[in-house]
């Protein structure tokens, strides 16, 4: 398993280095992401792909993806008072490997009276013909809407380390000791009413990695597809992210990892399927 000095290194702490997103959801900002409306049912994102938003042999991760997609989907869906994601569906065709930006074009596919339905092609930015993945997402209409979500523009990181902290950490995401992670609270950067939906996949991804790359043995891996299906609202936390089920054939694991709500009688709030494959 890759082993280097900067893997070593404690993460920086993304509350203090990136000040720009203090005291407002930083699910989106913190991934540069940037939609814009195309007209009232379609929308597109570019997102550029960091070397944190890839596994160690250099392939995209699917969270960041299916994120960069729910956001240029709240482009539309915000005015139609939908908060709340329940499924969100990502295929990844093409690992970006050699991929600098990757282009999003989503657009509402059915609009109902308590559902409301997404989805996104994605491609590479400097190549439209290159496909990277396509994704879906479900949406639950409410009746209230909270105090809007804030999207500020991601601060520069402070001088004194290289590269920047693993996803799951940037979203609140600590290591447990156990093969488990947790959001340990709900600081406003990563939800207000509730979890945000942006460190659900993000952390419960990472969770998958760890045990592929257990079984595997090596961290050199590409993420094939992600499903999250969201079942209650994380109003307390801790929340913590476990695998609950693992297969193995060949070179490639599934898993499945559940996340729950620790504070709230140890309440599921979501469950995530991700299959991933050795890089060869």
């Amino acid at each position: 398993m890759t082993d280097t000095a900067a893997a070593r290194r404690p993460a920086p702490d993304p509350q203090e280095d990136w000040a720009a997103t203090r005291g407002v959801l930083m699910s989106y900002a913190y991934l540069g992401s940037r939609p814009q409306a195309i007209d009232s049912s379609s929308a597109a994102n570019v997102l550029h792909l960091r070397p944190d938003l890839r596994t160690p042999a250099g392939a995209v991760l699917a969270a960041p993806l299916a994120i960069a997609m729910l956001d240029a989907a709240t482009v539309n869906v915000e005015g139609m008072r939908v908060l709340a994601v329940t499924q969100v569906d990502f295929n990844v065709v093409d690992y970006a490997l050699d991929v600098r930006h990757a282009h999003i074009a989503g657009r509402i596919t059915t609009e109902m009276r308590s559902q409301l339905f997404t989805e996104a092609r994605c491609a590479d930015a400097d190549d439209p013909d290159r496909h990277i993945g396509f994704g879906t997402a479900n949406w639950a209409v409410l009746s209230g809407t909270p105090h809007r979500f804030c999207f500020p523009q991601p601060g520069m990181p402070e001088s004194g380390w290289s590269g920047l902290p693993p996803l799951w950490h940037a979203y609140s995401g600590r290591r447990r000791g156990d093969g488990t992670m947790e959001i340990p609270r709900l600081p406003l950067e990563v939800g207000e009413e509730r979890l945000h939906h942006a460190p659900m996949l993000a952390v419960t991804e990472a969770v998958a990695l760890e045990c592929a790359a257990q079984a595997l043995g090596t961290d050199e891996v590409v993420v094939d597809h992600l499903a999250m299906t969201v079942v209650a609202p994380g109003r307390t936390g801790p929340f913590t992210a476990a695998p609950v089920y693992m297969a193995t054939a060949g070179d490639a694991v599934g898993c499945r990892v559940e996340l729950r709500d620790a504070g709230r009688g140890d309440r599921l709030i979501a469950a995530t399927f991700v299959r991933i494959q050795m890089y060869d």
